[in-house]
């Protein structure tokens, strides 16, 4: 990831708790010129983070984490096409992402696709929302 510039992550987390992290969940990327430049995980389990700021959110069927396009390549729409990959993938299960507060653009992106904000709270020492889609949300 930090060869490739996705390396934001990295300041939370060594580079060897990120491939454990990954390692247990399905991740897509999109390559252009054999390099990678965007990259999703969708996991069935929600990152540890969620129990201490929402210990009450029922569980959905889906997590999704790592979604990320390399800087050089964002607003071509990639994130786009990685998320609504992962949409198509759970059918009509529920997926929950969570998102930091201060990147308004975000968290439009995800309300556009559907997500609602379920909930709100302080992890990993950012103010976060909680998001879900249901298909039957729409």
């Amino acid at each position: 990831m930090h060869l490739n510039g996705m390396s934001h992550w990295l300041d939370l987390y060594d580079e060897e708790f990120v491939r454990q992290n990954l390692l247990q969940k399905s991740v897509y990327i999109i390559k252009q010129d054999s390099k990678i430049i965007g990259c999703v995980a969708l996991g069935l389990n929600p990152a540890d983070h969620y129990a201490d700021c929402w210990p009450d959110i029922p569980a959905a069927d889906f997590y999704l984490t790592q979604l990320a396009v390399h800087p050089d390549h964002q607003q071509a729409g990639y994130g786009r096409l990685l998320l609504q990959y992962c949409l198509g993938l759970i059918g009509d299960g529920t997926m929950q992402l969570d998102a930091v507060s201060h990147y308004p653009e975000l968290l439009d992106f995800y309300r556009k696709f559907g997500f609602k904000q379920i909930a709100e709270g302080i992890g990993l020492g950012d103010h976060r929302y909680l998001f879900e889609f249901a298909h039957s949300s729409q």
